[in-house]
């Protein structure tokens, strides 16, 4: 059995790495627009919807 990683397989796992990563990055940037979003919302600037809880 060899120890060593197959260079179709690390590039396998790089691939997978990367498109993980990326997923994510942009999953938690979208709920981050969002939670700026409700709380841009909900300053009692807006005026509109104070003490408002989700």
């Amino acid at each position: 059995m060899a120890t060593y990683i197959l260079f179709e397989n690390a590039l396998e796992m790089l691939k997978n790495a990367y498109l993980a990563s990326t997923l994510g990055l942009i999953a938690v940037s979208g709920i981050g627009l969002v939670a700026i979003a409700l709380v841009e919302k909900d300053t009692p600037a807006s005026k509109t919807q104070q003490h408002h809880h989700v």
